[in-house]
C-alpha cells in the first residue's frame, strides 16, 4: 500500500519569499493557503490565511489595503477576526495575492459558518453526524505520504513564536485538561473553543523562531485539538470530534510526527468509529496506524492502538483475535519505561488498559472476567478522573447485572450516578441511562429506588431514558 500511493512533496523557500516546486508559483502559494491549519472557526482560518499570503508577498497591511482600495486597519481587523469581510474585499485580496481562489473558498466556508450561527437555536444544537468517508481519504494520504517539514518564512510583522509562547500555551492546555478530567466539557468547553479560535489560531499563523519551537508548537496545538475532539464526543457531537481529529492529523503531518499521527488515527479516530458503532472501520484504521508507525512509536502508544484493535474485534464477537491483541497490548505496556513516553500518552497506565480489557470482556459476554478488570481500572484511576470513575462504575454495575445480581448492580449503579452527577459528561449520562434500560425488566424495590435517585440527582439521565 505504501508503494502504490507514496507521494513525495518538495518545498523550497527562496530568499524573497516565493515558494518554488512543481507547477506555477501562484499555484504553490494557493496550495499553501489551503494547507494552513489555523485551527478554530472558519473565520479564524480565513484571517490566518490572509495574513500568511500577505506575509509571503512581503506586503504590509497598509500596502495590501491600498492595493484593494481599503484601509490597512480593515485588513488588520479581518486578519484578527474583529471584522467579517464582504465577498468583494476577499475577491480583491485573492487577485492581488495570487491565491488562485483559495481565499474565496475560505470566505464561503466562513459565511456558511456565520449563517449557521444565526440560524434557529434548535438547528444549531443538532449534533453533527460522524461520516467515516470524510476521514478515509485523509488517512489514506497520511499512510502513503512521507510528509515534509515545511520551512519557516520570515514575517513582515516580526511576530515570532518563541519558547515562552509555547510554554504559556502548554500551561493553558494542562489547565483545560485538568478541568475536563474533573468536570467534563460543560461550561469549560466553550472556553476551550474560544481559546482555539483566538489564541491558538494566532499562534499557528506566525512563524516559529526555531525548528524546535515549531515541533513543540505543533505538539501543543495538536493536544488542544485532541482535547476539543474528546469533549465533542462527550457532548454527543461526533461529527465535530471528527473534524477536530482530522485537523490535528493534518498538523502532525506538517512536521512529520508519525508517532503522534498514528496515535490520532489508531486511538482517537478509531475510538470515535467504535463509539459510533463502526467496529470494522475502527479495526481498519487502528491496523493502518500500527502498520505506519511500527516501532517508531513508544510502547505505550502501540499498546493503546493495539487495545483499540482488540475492542473492535470484541465488538464483532471475535474472541480469539481479541485475546491475542490484549496479550500483545499488555506486553507492550509492560515494556514501557516511565519517563520515556511522550506526554500525550502518559495517561495510558495499567488502569487504562484494564478499562479497555473490561470493555472487551463485557462485549464478549464474560461478565466475571470483565468485573475483575474493571475493579483494577477503578482502583488505579485517580480521584480527579471523575468521568472515568463514572463510566467504569457503570460498567461494573452492568457486569453484576449480567451475572444476575440485581442488588449489587443497583448498589454499584448508585455510586456511578454519584460520580456522573459531579461532571457534565454526556457519555457518563448515556451509560447511566443504558444501565437503567437494562434494569427495567427486573422491576422491584431496589431498581425503583435507583430510578428515583437518578431522577433526583442526575435528571439528564432520566430525560435520556424517557427518549430511548
Amino acid at each position: 500500500m505504501h508503494r502504490a500511493y507514496k507521494a513525495v512533496i518538495v518545498t523550497v523557500t527562496h530568499p524573497r519569499g516565493a515558494v518554488a516546486g512543481r507547477g506555477q508559483r501562484g499555484g504553490n502559494v494557493s496550495a499553501k493557503a489551503r494547507e494552513i491549519v489555523a485551527e478554530g472557526s472558519a473565520q479564524a482560518r480565513l484571517g490566518a490565511a490572509l495574513r500568511e499570503l500577505r506575509s509571503r508577498k512581503g506586503l504590509s497591511q497598509a500596502r495590501l489595503g491600498a492595493a484593494v482600495h481599503c484601509s490597512g486597519d480593515l485588513i488588520r481587523r479581518v486578519e484578527a477576526t474583529e471584522r467579517f469581510p464582504n465577498r468583494q474585499l476577499i475577491e480583491a485580496c485573492d487577485r492581488v495575492l495570487e491565491a488562485d481562489g483559495s481565499l474565496l473558498e475560505l470566505w464561503v466556508a466562513a459565511e456558511e459558518e456565520r449563517r449557521r450561527a444565526t440560524s434557529p437555536r434548535k438547528e444549531r444544537l443538532q449534533p453533527a453526524r460522524f461520516v467515516p468517508e470524510a476521514s478515509e481519504s485523509l488517512i489514506t494520504r497520511w499512510v502513503a505520504t512521507d510528509s515534509p517539514v515545511l520551512a519557516e518564512l520570515p514575517s513582515s510583522d516580526g511576530l515570532w513564536v518563541t519558547d515562552q509562547d509555547v510554554l504559556v500555551a502548554e500551561a493553558t492546555l494542562d489547565m483545560f485538561r485538568r478541568l475536563d478530567h474533573a468536570h467534563g466539557p460543560g461550561h469549560f468547553g466553550a472556553h476551550l473553543s474560544s481559546y482555539i479560535d483566538s489564541e491558538l489560531s494566532s499562534l499557528l499563523s506566525r512563524p516559529a523562531a526555531a525548528p524546535g519551537v515549531e515541533l513543540d508548537r505543533t505538539r501543543i496545538a495538536t493536544g488542544f485539538l485532541e482535547l476539543a475532539g474528546y469533549q465533542a464526543v462527550d457532548s454527543g457531537r461526533p461529527g465535530w470530534a471528527q473534524s477536530h481529529y482530522r485537523r490535528a492529523l493534518q498538523l502532525t503531518a506538517r512536521t512529520g510526527d508519525r508517532a503522534y499521527g498514528g496515535y490520532l488515527v489508531g486511538v482517537n479516530l478509531s475510538h470515535l468509529a467504535l463509539h459510533c458503532n463502526h467496529p470494522s472501520i475502527a479495526l481498519r484504521w487502528s491496523q493502518a496506524a500500527v502498520e505506519v508507525i511500527d516501532t517508531a512509536a513508544s510502547p505505550a502508544t502501540r499498546a493503546a492502538i493495539t487495545a483499540v484493535s482488540a475492542r473492535s474485534h470484541a465488538r464483532m464477537g471475535n474472541e480469539r483475535e481479541t485475546t491475542e491483541l490484549l496479550l500483545q497490548a499488555e506486553a507492550l505496556l509492560n515494556s514501557s519505561v516511565v519517563g520515556e513516553e511522550p506526554p500525550w500518552i502518559s495517561y495510558f497506565t495499567r488502569a487504562y488498559l484494564a478499562d479497555e480489557m473490561a470493555h472487551c470482556l463485557n462485549d464478549l459476554g464474560r461478565a466475571p472476567s470483565a468485573r475483575t478488570q474493571v475493579a483494577d481500572a477503578l482502583e488505579g484511576v485517580g480521584p480527579d478522573r471523575v468521568r472515568r470513575l463514572a463510566i467504569d462504575a457503570a460498567l461494573l454495575a452492568s457486569t453484576w447485572l449480567r451475572s444476575g445480581d440485581i442488588e449489587q448492580a443497583c448498589a454499584v449503579g448508585k455510586a456511578a450516578v454519584g460520580y456522573a452527577a459531579r461532571t457534565s459528561s454526556g457519555r457518563s449520562v448515556e451509560r447511566i441511562a443504558r444501565l437503567l434500560v437494562d434494569l427495567k425488566p427486573h422491576a422491584g424495590q431496589t431498581v425503583s429506588e435507583l430510578d428515583e435517585y437518578v431522577r433526583a440527582v442526575l435528571p439528564a439521565a432520566a430525560i435520556t431514558l424517557s427518549r430511548s
